[in-house]
């Protein structure tokens, strides 16, 4: 049985002592959204060893919004929060709480502790590998083989683990302390794992290992699902909550290799039978991070990255895809409906190659407009060097492609409003996002 966290705070603001954030982004519209943020230390024992680390929480400020389901994610190893910066919109407009969970000893330690030594200095993790001087450089090589890349690669996500001994039991504790409430609040309902490429990972890793044995003291799963997205590896086994993993053509080693970084995605021995529990959607189009929506950082990190000629950043909505998905998760689990059929890209037999229409656009898997009805090539990884390989560029149709495809931009705009209520009517786009790519049609004529 997993022994519940021990939770304490919220620990206070001073004009001298606030949260260390990791990645800021969306934080500023919680206002609008009415939301509020609080900290907590969290503490107990894992993996024969005590510990002690924090867990940001963002909810609403009036219980009465409360959905009462919570989105957990683990902070990626070298920092961020890629749940939060893809679904920040979503989960605030839904009324869901969102939780981060620093269970990762080097950005807990690294990133968290030593940026206020004084705030953290409670902060406590076993000694490990790696925990303290994490070397977060993903192997880059744009002259390295295919099996080279995922040679380095593997390697250097065996250090993940080895980093981080404790990290899954602290998970785990901190849903079930989390099901018996924050100090002064009620008790979370319902509780979902999520996670993005690292923490993709680490979502996985849970479901393959760590579901079936850590349990709450009725024998019940601490989580009520599982959404592990940009990641890879073997097939995910059958559990007793809904499980959805969804992938981006980005996270695939054929589309990475011009890059000179490994996929998580090799061959397709991730792919599986669809059961009462699972599903997989890989997504046409869609790179590891969404450049559709770009903070004042990525511009700033992007500023001089070259693009191919004509070309602009991906303007393709990954956080659009995340919230029809967790949507479809949350329904699952609460016994609404089950998700549509798993939906793959079209790769060349058993091996991760893509196949591609006539603009160079991946065939298969789950399918949107930009793709269905498109206007430009997309490209899931720009192949120009670090750190472009995880942002995505597309390269506008010119007129005469436009005038042969559609004939005119109305008889363009209907057939995306088309496209759009198709989507609507699987549950595969919130009808607030559709409205956004509607207005984004209008907005083209030629």
């Amino acid at each position: 049985m997993t022994r519940p966290a021990q939770i304490a705070g919220p620990v206070p603001v001073t004009p001298t002592s606030e949260p260390v954030i990791l990645e800021p982004y969306g934080r500023e519209r919680m206002a609008t959204y009415g939301y509020v943020e609080d900290e907590y230390f969290v503490s107990g024992e894992a993996a024969g060893a005590p510990y002690r680390t924090r867990i940001l929480v963002r909810r609403p400020r009036d219980p009465a919004r409360f959905s009462g389901a919570a989105v957990a994610e683990v902070s990626h190893i070298w920092g961020g929060t890629s749940v939060w910066r893809a679904l920040n919109r979503h989960l605030m407009r839904s009324g869901h709480m969102w939780v981060e969970i620093d269970s990762q000893a080097p950005s807990a330690l690294e990133l968290i502790a030593a940026a206020d030594p004084d705030r953290y200095a409670s902060m406590t993790f076993a000694d490990a590998p790696g925990a303290r001087k994490f070397a977060s450089t993903i192997p880059f090589d744009p002259d390295a083989s295919k099996d080279e890349l995922a040679r380095r690669y593997d390697e250097f996500k065996a250090r993940w683990w080895a980093a981080t001994p404790q990290s899954f039991d602290i998970i785990a504790q901190v849903a079930a302390a989390l099901r018996r409430g924050l100090p002064g609040s009620s008790a979370v309902s319902e509780i979902y794992l999520a996670g993005i490429s690292q923490t993709g990972g680490v979502v996985r890793k849970f479901v393959q290992e760590h579901h079936v044995v850590q349990r709450l003291d009725d024998g019940g799963p601490v989580f009520d699902g599982y959404l592990p997205a940009a990641s890879g590896g073997a097939a995910l086994p059958d559990v007793d909550v809904p499980v959805i993993e969804l992938l981006g053509e980005g996270e695939f080693q054929s589309v990475r290799l011009p890059c000179g970084v490994s996929g998580q995605v090799r061959g397709v021995s991730h792919r599986r039978a669809d059961s009462d529990s699972f599903r997989l959607y890989e997504v046409a189009g869609m790179a590891h991070r969404e450049t559709r929506f770009m903070s004042d950082a990525d511009i700033h990190r992007l500023r001089n990255c070259p693009l191919p000629p004509r070309a602009i950043w991906s303007t393709f909505p990954n956080s659009h895809v995340y919230a029809a998905v967790l949507d479809q998760l949350i329904g699952w689990a609460r016994g609404v409906s089950a998700p549509p059929p798993s939906m793959w890209l079209r790769t060349a037999g058993a091996g991760d190659d893509i196949q591609r229409d006539e603009h160079g656009n991946a065939l298969g898997g789950l399918r949107t407009p930009y793709v269905t009805v498109p206007v430009s090539s997309l490209v899931a990884a720009t192949p120009v060097g670090r750190p472009s390989w995880y942002h995505g560029h597309e390269i506008p149709f010119d007129v005469a492609t436009l005038d042969t495809l559609y004939g005119s931009a109305p008889v363009y705009r209907r057939r995306v409003a088309d496209e759009i209520a198709r989507m609507i009517d699987d549950g595969l786009y919130d009808p607030i996002d559709a409205e956004e790519i509607r207005q984004q049609a209008e907005r083209l004529s030629w």
